[in-house]
């Protein structure tokens, strides 16, 4: 099974502008108090399941022919001084989110400021592996928060999956992280070290 890098990032952009970034319509709930969305474009399915309205924790995964072959995780919300002006602040999150990163359409973009509010995301890795911080800036002051985790998963059905690296991976933050390096180094040359 090969998997394009471009096409991970491609479905990755549509799914996410298409579900919880323009409000989309939720799929039925998978558990008791969650919010789900989904979007499929086949080969690839994209589920986003949370718990929580002012401080959440949520897993995004994305299958490619029915195999989990991407993830995340996070945790954010709102601070408390901030709620009451919540619904302005969540439609400019849903802007920002409707403007993901071309390469690591993770979340939003880098920066974004709309008067009063400023958005941004920094993350340490790249789409293979990550972590990262979103805020929402009210006139300077953070009033929201995510923090996130994620990545390629490899299970013993993606174990031999390949990743063609047929548009350039970015690195933002620092350095590639362990926990995928010798897994992308298999996966592109078939080989160890």
């Amino acid at each position: 099974m090969n998997l394009k890098v471009s096409e991970l990032i491609a479905f990755l952009r549509q799914a996410k502008i298409a579900t919880f970034a323009s409000d989309g319509q939720r799929s039925p709930s998978l558990r008791p108090y969650s919010k789900n969305y989904s979007f499929d474009e086949p080969p690839f399915r994209y589920e986003d399941q949370y718990f929580g309205e002012y401080v959440d924790v949520g897993q995004e995964i994305v299958w490619f022919n029915g195999i989990p072959i991407w993830g995340m995780g996070y945790r954010g919300g709102v601070h408390a001084w901030a709620y009451p002006n919540h619904v302005a602040m969540f439609e400019f999150l849903r802007e920002a989110l409707r403007e993901p990163d071309p390469v690591n359409p993770i979340r939003g973009p880098t920066t974004l400021f709309r008067d009063p509010f400023l958005y941004t995301c920094l993350l340490n890795g790249s789409l293979l592996a990550f972590t990262g911080v979103e805020t929402v800036y009210w006139d300077g002051k953070p009033a929201a928060f995510r923090n996130l985790v994620g990545g390629i998963i490899r299970g013993k059905h993606s174990v031999d999956m390949r990743i063609e690296e047929d548009v350039p991976i970015r690195f933002v933050g620092g350095q590639e992280l362990e926990d995928i390096s010798e897994w992308h180094k298999i996966s592109t040359t078939g080989k160890c070290g």
